[in-house]
């Protein structure tokens, strides 16, 4: 059901301006504050916008903006959960209180305290999206680097001499296989 209803949402987003009745600022000034109807299936606001017209051709820009915030939170909550992991010691425990501290706070008053002292624009909404998820990715990717890391073929690796680049993968290219 889930799937289905993103799935659905999706295609809104990408036929939205081809299937939208109306413009998003296009103005109804005499169906004003109208109830769901035929003509118009969401509504309209008080300023004689039609809301279904909105939702459509605003449901891509949601996409874009949640989608790209995830990304870069992704990525560099799965580098700064490796190198924490990897690396260890004072930075690993500086990084992961900073990180312990934001996530101490619930996810919807971080982002609207940032949102309140950046301003509402795309860029403090992306902002926002990045620094709420990046603490909570780059724990789990430390969990299982953590858990990686004590294995017996790393410790294999360190006891036979290989270098830390050689044992994370590193120029894996230029590195000789030793037998």
């Amino acid at each position: 059901m889930g799937t289905a209803l993103f799935a659905l949402f999706l295609l809104a987003a990408i036929l939205g301006p081809y299937i939208a009745p109306y413009g998003s600022n296009e103005q109804i000034v005499a169906d004003a504050r109208q109830a769901p109807s035929a003509a118009h299936w969401f509504g309209v606001d008080h300023l004689g916008r039609d809301v279904f017209s909105r939702v459509l051709l605003g449901a891509r820009d949601i996409f874009s903006l949640a989608g790209t915030g995830t990304l870069i939170a992704v990525a560099i909550g799965t580098s700064l959960g490796l190198l924490s992991g990897y690396r260890g010691g004072c930075f690993d425990e500086m990084l992961m209180r900073f990180f312990d501290s934001l996530l101490a706070l619930p996810a919807l008053l971080l982002a609207l305290l940032l949102l309140g002292t950046l301003g509402p624009s795309t860029q403090a909404v992306l902002l926002v999206i990045v620094v709420v998820y990046i603490p909570i990715v780059a724990r789990v990717v430390r969990s299982v680097v953590l858990s990686v890391k004590t294995r017996a073929y790393i410790e294999a690796a360190r006891v036979q001499g290989e270098s830390p680049a050689r044992i994370t993968g590193e120029n894996r290219a230029m590195a000789p296989v030793r037998r």
